[in-house]
Order: structure tokens, then sequence, then C-alpha cells
């Protein structure tokens, strides 16, 4: 009988201790705070006020942004250590704190810290599908005093948002979006004390913004469109004139130049080819078929010749017309899909 109730006792010493250990789990991953691994764990969420505009010649874009820290270790600061990694004006910056010192959540007992950030910042803006561009552009911070290993930001359950009245002229802002990773650098820095490289905790706040199709349609490739119309109607006139027809081909061709150099001022200089790039080569290669057709059938001095030569124009003109369109049409859904 004694062997008996000390065999119920342990089993249900051991039933505790299990339910004990779950419950215990069950905590720790309910709370984002836990430092139980011996990682100081760090809440981070933020809130986009501001963005002022976009300039796409020194990729960057001034903005106004809210992060607020939530962390439990009395001893750190990181509202203090933090850092922003992408810059673009570093002297021209502002930033302030919300509390003369870190609040007590009384919830739970975490420090709580706002921030307000306001300055210029920069980041990769590929053009290759100008005018159809989608852009991200990115606050990132990181801790620059603790490693991964000593500290590790956690996203907020409000994450990020941004101001609902917020607009940037030119562009549709998407739904922002936070990222954390462990950001590596195979580096040392030159530090003797710490010979292995490190990995730091990193924040980064994306907000996606895409142009609208209207702008490169009818702003950028309607005026194209026009300028071709005036070209290829040079086939059109009496193949008698011929200093008509090379004029109207030839001013076709300057306002083709002189429109591609007023859109490529606002632009900042690409080692590859951008979309538009390719929609003005192949404008120049109707522009040039137009040309060689004309001073082909300046050539025509017989009536009979000259009717022929009339004939052959519209020919001409319906076929390079024809190419042209698909050629465009092509490279766009190929240029979009890449």
């Amino acid at each position: 009988m004694t062997i008996f109730i000390q065999r119920v006792f342990l089993s249900l010493l051991s039933f505790l201790c299990i339910a004990f250990a779950c419950f215990s789990d069950v905590q720790a991953q309910d709370n984002p705070l836990d430092n139980s691994d011996g990682i100081q764990k760090v809440l981070v969420g933020g809130y986009i006020n501001e963005i002022h505009a976009v300039d796409l010649t020194s990729h960057s874009y001034p903005g106004d942004i809210y992060i607020w820290f939530r962390w439990m270790d009395p001893e750190m600061r990181p509202n203090e250590t933090f850092e922003f990694m992408n810059f673009h004006d570093p002297e021209a910056h502002i930033q302030s704190v919300t509390y003369d010192e870190p609040e007590v959540m009384e919830a739970d007992g975490s420090f709580y810290q706002v921030i307000r950030h306001q300055g210029a910042f920069s980041t990769s803006m590929p053009l290759s599908k100008y005018p159809f561009d989608t852009q991200v552009l990115k606050f990132i911070i990181e801790d620059a005093e603790f490693g991964d290993e000593e500290l590790r930001y956690v996203a907020d359950p409000d994450g990020v948002t941004i101001n609902d009245e917020l607009t940037l002229p030119g562009y549709r802002i998407g739904e922002p979006r936070m990222r954390i990773y462990g950001k590596s650098y195979p580096t040392t820095f030159g530090d003797l004390n710490n010979p292995e490289t490190a990995a730091y905790s990193r924040v980064v706040f994306e907000v996606p913004i895409t142009r609208p199709w209207q702008y490169g349609v009818l702003k950028l490739f309607l005026p194209v469109l026009i300028i071709l119309m005036c070209a290829g109607l040079a086939l059109m006139i009496d193949p008698t004139h011929t200093e008509g027809r090379i004029g109207l081909v030839i001013t076709a061709l300057l306002t083709l130049v002189a429109m591609q150099i007023t859109t490529a001022g606002s632009l900042p200089e690409v080692s590859y080819l951008m979309l538009l790039d390719y929609v003005y080569l192949l404008s120049y290669a109707f522009i040039l078929v137009m040309m060689a057709r004309v001073a082909y059938g300046s050539w025509q001095d017989a009536e009979d010749e000259i009717k022929i030569s009339v004939r052959n124009d519209k020919r001409v003109l319906i076929t390079a017309t024809a190419i042209y369109f698909v050629g465009v049409v092509g490279t766009v859904i190929f240029v979009l899909s890449a």
C-alpha cells in the first residue's frame, strides 16, 4: 500500500512539473519581451508621418517618422544606441524624444520611449521599368552597440502604420510594411577584442510607391506618338515636294531628341537601358525609315515612277507603323514581366 501511494505521489508530481513547464513555455511565447534565452528583446513599431517628395536623381526622399521602443532591462537604452543606416544628408537631420526619461509601463513593467526623426533618406531606386516603375522607400535602423546575440528587435503588434492624409505627388502609396532580420557584416571593423564577425538586429520600414500608368502613357508615350505621326505624314506629301518632306522628318527627329534630353534631365545617369530608352530607340528607327524612304523617293522623276513611289510610300508607312507598334508593345510586355 505504501509503495502504491509513493507511485501515485511521484506520478502526480511529474504531471505538475510537466504542466508547469508547458505553462511557462506558453507564457514565454505570449511575452515578446521574454529574455529567458539571454537575449534582450526590444519591441519596435513605427508611424510614418510624412514623405515630402521623391528625388530620382539623388535616390533620396525627405521623411518624418516616429519610432517607439519597449524593453525590460533598466540598464539599456535602445532609443539611444540605435542609428539610421540610410541617411542622405546627415547634417540636415533633426531627432527628438517624447519623454525626457523612458516611461515605465504599468501593465508589464517595461520601459517605453518614442523618438521622432526628420530628414532626408536614400535607397537604391531601380529604373529599368521607368515610367511604369515601382519603388520602395525605406527607413532602416540598427543597434550600433549590441550584436544580435545580445539585443534583438521584435515587431510591435501594431507594426508600422502611415498617415492616412499623406499624399505623394505623382505616385500611389501602397501598404507600409516592416521587416526585421539579423544583418551580418564580413568584418570585425578592426576590433581586436572581438575577433569574430557579428550580426546586428535590423529593422526596415518600407513604403512601396507606384507611378500611375496615365503618367507614362499620356505624358511620355503620347507626345512621342504624335511626333512619329508627323514624321509619317511626310510620306503622304506629294513626292515632288522633296524639301517639305525632308523638312518635316528632320523637324520630327529634332523634336524627339529634344524631348528625350528634357526627360533625361529629371532622371539619374544609369548604366542600363530603361523602358523609355527602348521606346526612343524604336522611335528613332521609325524616323530613319521615313527619312530613307523620302530620300529614295526624291530620285523619282518620271510621272509613272512618281505614281509608283506614292503607292510604295503608303505600303512603307503602313508596314513601318505596324512593326513599330508591335515592337513597342512587345518591349513593354517583356520589360515589365522581367
